[in-house]
């Protein structure tokens, strides 16, 4: 690079650089090349960089719920507790029939219950609880998904509560106690003295005001192994109507039905009732 001016004069003397000219070039010169210089160094960078993938997702918003299971192994069809365990039932019907939509009644329709089965389904099969881990086991959206997750973090905390001591025991590995308890008496049995002996003879004795010591010992001994007893009850036997018989009597004489009707004081459904009586039956009457 030339280091001087074209003079504008006539004689076309060129005219150099001052020392204090060459310096200020000097540093523009230099600014220039680290400028560059940082740009290339930060596109070798940037070429250098793997290029992000398009399904990762961002780390931005809220970290993803996550909850521990604690009754994973614990209920379902294996255990004891079956799969829907009795002291969680009350729990999990009235979490799973919140309104889970916040739909206002009357408007925008009804809110519908989430499952208490897919509830019960989550607490079988997973260890931990997320929004993927619930999508992939039930095959729902992301939205409703999220549902099941919070209605989860309600149950756990109250299933925790009421869980029964035999379960609390399982649950904290304690192992139940089934050893027979031994009744340690560690009082010693003093004999009576003749004096109390006496009295609880008197006490114990049998009175005869009424009856004899005999009877009373007939009355309370134990009825014979062949003895039988009827368990049928005998109603006493129905009376007759006072007019069944003069009227069966005026039948046999072939009066009519009111007529025997009117002639007794009775009614003519009854009178019909006794004609319709077989021949042995009005015999026996």
């Amino acid at each position: 690079m030339e280091l001087y001016t074209i003079a504008t004069s006539s004689n076309d003397t060129p005219n150099l650089l001052s020392q204090s000219e060459l310096e200020i070039l000097n540093s523009r010169i230099a600014t220039n090349a680290d400028r560059w210089l940082g740009r290339m160094v930060q596109k070798n960078k940037d070429s250098s960089r793997p290029e992000k993938s398009l399904q990762q997702k961002s780390t931005r918003g809220r970290s993803p719920k996550v909850i521990s299971n604690p009754f994973y192994d614990v209920i379902g069809g294996g255990t004891y507790l079956s799969e829907y365990p009795a002291f969680a039932m009350d729990i999990i019907e009235g979490i799973a029939r919140l309104d889970w939509h916040d739909r206002p009644i009357g408007a925008g329709g009804k809110s519908m219950p989430l499952s208490v089965r897919s509830i019960v389904e989550i607490l079988e099969w997973l260890p931990i609880v997320t929004n993927d881990a619930v999508k992939a086991l039930l095959g729902l959206d992301e939205r409703h998904a999220r549902r099941y997750v919070k209605a989860i973090e309600f149950i756990v905390p109250h299933m925790m509560k009421s869980r029964p001591m035999s379960l609390c025991n399982e649950m904290e590995g304690i192992a139940p106690n089934s050893s027979p308890s031994a009744w340690q008496d560690s009082e010693e049995l003093i004999a009576p003295n003749p004096e109390a002996l006496a009295k609880l003879h008197f006490d114990l004795r049998t009175l005869t005001k009424f009856k004899s010591a005999e009877a009373y010992e007939v009355e309370c001994e134990p009825a014979p192994a062949d003895a039988h007893f009827s368990n049928v009850i005998a109603f006493p036997p129905r009376m007759q109507h006072p007019k069944k018989v003069e009227a069966l009597v005026l039948l046999e004489q072939g009066l009519s039905l009111r007529a025997i009707a009117k002639e007794l004081g009775i009614s003519v459904n009854t009178v019909r009732s006794w004609q319709k009586l077989s021949p042995a039956e009005r015999q026996a009457a």
